[in-house]
């Protein structure tokens, strides 16, 4: 009979599982497909072989957030249901303790976070660091269809770029900014502004500039005084696709073998980048923990919810995977300072999900 019991709540629990965060990969998926290549998928200029690989490689990263709220929605869901029907009450009532039916839900959320471990550490980092090269190979195919009117655009970090208009390789009100990579949100370091500007294409160099007609040039000296305006002739770099240009690599493309690496010869980092970097180690193990934590406390909350498990449970899971995520939110903006304020708040999540799953679990084996 337990046999039975444990494959029919494990059958449900899995196939709501699937189900959550397939849905969820999609709507993750089709926001990433838009933000990174929506200038190339405007023009109708993006290959199906550079959409492919986007989307091959978009996957295992936005597994690491969907998988836990999908696990999260199929628990509560599928207890709610148990709930409403009595089934659970019948479970009980055959002399089966509430821990003994839960156990396949705990043994599915060890397992996920075996993978999620794998995800978090190996493959997510390595399908972002692929992800962030697949617009240099679009622009590759059609240097042309990166800069279209009308669109604010970022081609390179720390750039942001928009224009009034285009006729072929022509561009007319051009509004280029250089931001301060430290704090990318603040003002920009330099503005500048063209009546006219023209699309050079170099080839050799494998890189991509903008010669400027009557041109605006305000920008901020390393004191943060004001520079004094200039106005000429520019032709700033604004894309450069080169393969042999060495890039500093994101933590978050780093797997957890090359971030040692790197910790273990730290000579060209700063302490700010030390700090990221273990930070970022340390976030990973923590969010490993996603699957098993929200289900502590999924199960009394699924019982809990009785019979309007559809709405309360799609309710309590977004108030819950919003709750959990907002700690990973707030956690990263001290990874890169001194101190373990980063590293707590990245763990305490999971200590009060089983803190309260502990606590709201008894409660509901008393009633």
């Amino acid at each position: 009979m337990l046999r039975v019991m444990d494959r029919y709540i494990g059958k449900q629990i899995i196939a709501a599982t699937i189900f959550g965060v397939a849905v969820l990969s999609v709507l993750l998926l089709m926001g990433n497909l838009f933000k990174e290549l929506r200038p190339l998928l405007v023009e109708d200029k993006a290959s199906v072989g550079i959409i492919a690989k986007f989307v091959l490689n978009v996957l295992p990263f936005s597994l690491i957030f969907t998988l836990p709220w999908g696990f999260l929605v199929a628990v509560l869901l599928v207890f709610g249901r148990l709930s409403g029907s009595n089934e659970l009450i019948s479970m009980r009532m055959a002399g089966t303790g509430l821990f003994r039916i839960a156990l396949p839900v705990y043994f599915i959320g060890i397992i996920l976070c075996a993978f999620s471990f794998w995800l978090n550490t190996s493959m997510a980092p390595k399908a972002k660091h692929t992800m962030k090269t697949v617009l240099y190979q679009a622009v590759k195919e059609n240097p042309n269809a990166l800069l279209a009117p009308g669109v604010v655009q970022a081609p390179l970090s720390g750039q942001k770029i928009f224009i009034a208009s285009r006729e072929g390789d022509v561009i007319k009100g051009l509004h280029l900014y250089y931001l301060n990579k430290e704090a990318p949100t603040g003002h920009p370091i330099t503005s500048i502004y063209a009546r006219e500007a023209k699309l050079k294409i170099n080839d050799e160099t494998k890189q991509i500039s903008l010669k400027l007609e009557d041109a605006y040039v305000n920008a901020i000296n390393s004191d943060g005084g004001i520079a004094m305006p200039s106005i000429g002739h520019f032709e700033p770099l604004i894309f450069d696709f080169s393969a042999t240009k060495k890039r500093k690599r994101k933590p978050n493309t780093l797997t957890n073998p090359e971030i040692k690496a790197v910790l273990d010869d730290p000579m060209d980092l700063s302490q700010r980048e030390v700090y990221k970097l273990e930070n970022e180690v340390s976030r990973r193990y923590a969010f490993s923990f996603a699957c098993f934590a929200l289900s502590l406390v999924a199960i009394p909350m699924g019982i809990n919810g009785r019979r309007k498990e559809t709405s309360t449970g799609l309710a309590l899971s977004i108030l819950v995977g919003l709750g959990y995520f907002l700690f990973f939110m707030i956690a990263d903006e001290y990874d890169a300072k001194p101190g373990h304020t980063a590293l707590i708040l990245y763990w305490l999540p999971n200590v009060l999900c089983l803190v309260l799953g502990v606590t709201m679990f008894f409660k509901a084996r008393r009633k």
